[in-house]
């Protein structure tokens, strides 16, 4: 017991000498009491922010001697509250924290928009040009055929009933924001995780012409490290899309709506208990591309330009932070008298927001048929508009220039290739491969495959 007096002696010291050289994410603050206790909290104004009392275990005794919040000398306070340093009752990951102290929604829901508008329109687009190749190669009524995208594998059975063709897609992501994490109190927008993806549709061709409806889902999951918390987001929609197909150009646009669910947590920095919050979005996307088929000998090549967006409507929502605990608390009995130790906490207000993701693409497939083999390459620029993070005001400024600002996504590149294959007459299969380069601190790459079986 003794040995961890001391320790805990000595960590009290460090953390009120230096505020930045703690590198772990969760040191709790001084008294173990949350960033809004509802007697000493952060939002109580500045008393609570600007003025440092750090409990030091080493004393004890009353916190003033005197009756006016003085010492008399009668009493160990000047000893036990030590004042003057930079620092607070909670402590100053409370103070000096921006991105820590923020709620996910407001640093992530603009790249989930951007991915989940992907996924949509990559799974239309893929099945546009699948129909289209179905109708080039007379695929019988019966056809089952798979085929690869740049997240995943897709699927599709051709022209069952009147006419009507039924198809599924799956597909997986994997990102990360590679911002550097030093500290809760220096800012950072740093998370990862993945992102996986459904849609099903049906549709049916009118000579030129292709009409189909589609349903998607796309799945979430994410750690925050930029506020040790978690982000899930489930987002369902329904559209509708079109297309026409000359013997050189094809053109094809859809539309379509749903809504949300957002699920978050984030660490109070004081108490280290986790904040939660829950709320629900609406959303709609829209999309459009032209393309065009040129084949010399062995060679297509298929230039295209695109565009694609999605708008979120995020509703205000209450992140809770669950109360204190009075064992848990370092000098209760110093801190509180006995009989008005305040454990309850006050609640975050989030406020709605909307985010918006739109992308510009300009794309390049170039292919070789070898007979049983075509190989190929992908290529595609990105120009993008997507709703950059917001961080939340730091409490007390810290004078650092170490903070780190919000990413803001401009552009990007992609580099991708792959090769299709037939073994035999009846099956097809393919592998594809590549990743997402320039976009500013941003890793995603991506692997696929597929396999095609004729009847």
């Amino acid at each position: 017991m003794k040995l961890i007096k001391i320790l805990a002696a000595v960590i009290f010291a460090v953390t009120t000498i230096s505020s930045f050289t703690m590198s772990a994410a969760n040191a709790a603050g001084t008294y173990r009491i949350s960033c809004k206790n509802d007697a000493y909290g952060m939002h109580l104004g500045s008393d609570y922010t600007s003025i440092a009392y750090v409990y030091n275990s080493a004393f004890s005794g009353d916190a003033y001697a005197g009756s006016t919040n003085v010492d008399t000398g009668g009493g160990l306070g000047l000893q036990y509250l030590i004042r003057g340093t930079a620092g607070g009752y909670v402590g100053n990951d409370c103070l000096y924290s921006g991105a820590a102290d923020t709620n996910g929604t407001a640093v992530v829901a603009g790249d989930v928009a951007r991915l989940a508008v992907n996924a949509i329109v990559g799974a239309v687009s893929n099945r546009i040009d699948m129909a289209y190749a179905a109708q080039a190669s007379s695929a019988s009524a019966t056809g089952l055929s798979f085929s690869t995208q740049d997240d995943g594998f897709a699927m599709s059975a051709n022209g069952l009933v009147g006419g009507l063709s039924f198809w599924g897609d799956f597909g997986n992501s994997n990102v990360e924001n590679t911002q550097s994490f030093t500290n809760v109190r220096l800012d950072s927008m740093k998370y990862d995780g993945d992102a996986s993806s459904y849609s099903v549709g049906v549709d049916k061709a009118f000579g030129k012409a292709l009409v189909g409806l589609v349903v998607s889902n796309l799945d979430t999951d994410f750690k925050t490290t930029f506020n040790d918390g978690t982000y899930k987001q489930s987002i369902d929609t329904y559209g509708m899309y079109l297309a026409y197909k000359t013997s050189i150009l094809q053109i094809d646009l859809g539309f379509g709506q749903g809504d949300s669910t957002i699920d978050t947590t984030r660490r109070d920095l004081g108490n280290d208990k986790t904040i939660t919050g829950s709320t629900t979005a609406d959303v709609e996307y829209s999309n459009a591309r032209i393309a065009a088929n040129f084949t010399r000998g062995k060679f297509t090549i298929v230039p295209s330009a695109s565009y694609r967006m999605m708008s979120m409507d995020i509703a205000a929502f209450t992140d809770t932070r669950p109360d204190d605990v009075t064992a848990n608390i370092i000098g209760d009995g110093y801190l509180f008298t006995t009989d008005n130790t305040t454990t309850t906490t006050t609640d975050d207000s989030i406020a709605a927001r909307s985010v918006d993701s739109e992308t510009m693409s300009l794309g390049l497939n170039i292919a070789a048929n070898l007979g049983m083999m075509v190989p190929y390459i992908a290529l595609s620029y990105d120009s993008e508009d997507t709703s950059r993070a917001s961080y939340k005001t730091e409490a007390s400024t810290d004078g650092s220039a170490l903070d780190v600002a919000a990413s803001n996504y401009e552009s990007s590149y992609t580099i991708g290739g792959g090769v299709n294959f037939m073994i035999g007459s009846h099956i097809k299969g393919g592998l594809r491969l590549g990743m997402i380069n320039g976009r500013d601190d941003w890793e995603e790459d991506y692997m696929s495959g597929s396999i095609s079986i004729g009847f």
